[in-house]
């Protein structure tokens, strides 16, 4: 499903979310980030890239200036990972890039109708806990409706193993996004599609054999690839890091410190190679082909990627909103007053939203039966802020 809304991303980087959105339908007001690579990319994909400090009140400011008074249905965020991140510090919000207070702030200037948030998966874990369940008692002090999911790109079409948080946001509830894929062979029985595995994004490496010089440094008595099976599953998670190769070494006795966790230290298992290009990465991301990156260096290239929202799993998560804007005669089943409903299913009299099916149907010309209005609605948030 496509719908008719327009979006403002926060933290946009190279415009992986930004694809995945535009995959759902969504027009883009502007795409925010502070890194000139990534802003140079935004705006060779034909988005409205603006380079901008959200960290800073003039930053934000810009936001606000740019639009021109515009007022997104969509803000989507992604703000720095690492200070939630397994690979850093886990500092939290004592970490200067934290930048969830930057969004709230946005938010409070641009007032949108939903929100979508990603991050790591990390938030969720018992030391950030509290700091999450800070984060939705201010999103309520906003929204209606507050709730979060952690979910796979694995299940979503994306080749290697990427969990992350979604925190949502907007004036009703939300079903986290059905899975489309999911691990051999169990999808058979759930009636999907098999994971897509790393062989598949990256055909070409099906076969490879370690080089010679690798093969002389290896202390171990193996032919290498000692797992080639590697390549018939989802990588692990891309990481800023693929520059660096693989983590195993003579150092570390050919051991990954706990790994394989980076999608190049599967390489190395299933191929011998130490390390994946930017383009392999990029790939492992779901990426489209011919995505007009700008990174003046390599690792740039690297940084850009590694950081990037798979596109697929964006676009899975916007298509759980509402669906396209539609203009039926309809009376509405919250405050029974007969209007048209207009804007994504919005009653105009009580700006209630009606089920997405049901305006389906309406588009399909099946009218559905009138429902009576509820006895009773929820009694309001004295505590909520009123846009």
């Amino acid at each position: 499903m496509t719908c008719d809304m327009t979006c403002v991303e926060l933290f946009a980087g190279a415009g992986g979310a930004a694809a995945g959105l535009m995959g759902a339908g969504l027009s883009h007001l502007l795409c925010v980030d502070h890194d000139e690579d990534c802003v140079a990319t935004l705006q060779a994909a034909g988005l409205p890239g603006l380079l901008s400090d959200l960290s800073t009140a003039e930053g934000r400011a810009s936001v606000v200036s740019a639009l021109e008074g515009r007022r997104p249905d969509l803000v989507w965020a992604s703000p720095p990972c690492q200070p939630w991140s397994a690979a850093g510090q886990r500092r939290g919000g004592e970490d200067s890039r934290d930048g969830w207070p930057w969004t709230l702030a946005v938010l409070d200037d641009l007032r949108p109708t939903w929100v979508l948030g990603e991050n790591v998966a990390g938030m969720t874990h018992a030391p950030a806990r509290p700091y999450l369940e800070g984060l939705l008692a201010e999103l309520r002090r906003r929204y209606a409706y507050v709730g979060w999911w952690v979910l796979d790109c694995a299940d979503y079409g994306v080749p290697q193993r990427r969990v992350r948080l979604i925190v949502w946001c907007g004036p009703r509830p939300l079903s986290p996004p059905a899975r489309t894929h999911a691990e051999p062979p169990t999808h058979h029985l759930l009636g999907l599609r098999p994971w897509m595995s790393m062989g598949e994004a990256l055909p070409h490496l099906v076969g490879v054999t370690v080089s010679a010089r690798d093969a002389a440094r290896s202390p171990l008595p193996v032919t290498m690839p000692r797992e080639p099976e590697r390549l018939l599953r989802p990588s692990p998670c891309v990481t800023t890091t693929e520059e660096k190769g693989t983590r195993a070494s003579r150092s570390s006795g050919w051991t990954m410190h706990g790994g394989p966790d980076r999608a190049s230290d599967a390489a190395w298992l299933a191929t011998g190679r130490r390390r994946l290009t930017v383009e392999e990465c990029c790939a492992l991301q779901a990426f489209p082909p011919q995505w007009p990156w700008r990174a003046r260096t390599r690792s740039s290239g690297y940084r850009m990627c590694g950081n990037a929202v798979p596109p697929p799993f964006a676009s899975a998560i916007a298509r759980t909103l509402p669906g396209p804007t539609m203009t039926h005669p309809y009376d509405c089943p919250a405050c029974g007053e007969a209007a048209t409903i207009l804007v994504r299913g919005q009653c105009p009299a009580c700006h209630d939203l009606d089920e997405v099916l049901a305006l389906q149907r309406i588009e399909e010309g099946y009218d559905p039966p009138r429902r009576p209005p509820p006895a009773m609605r929820p009694p309001a948030d004295p505590e909520a802020v009123e846009w």
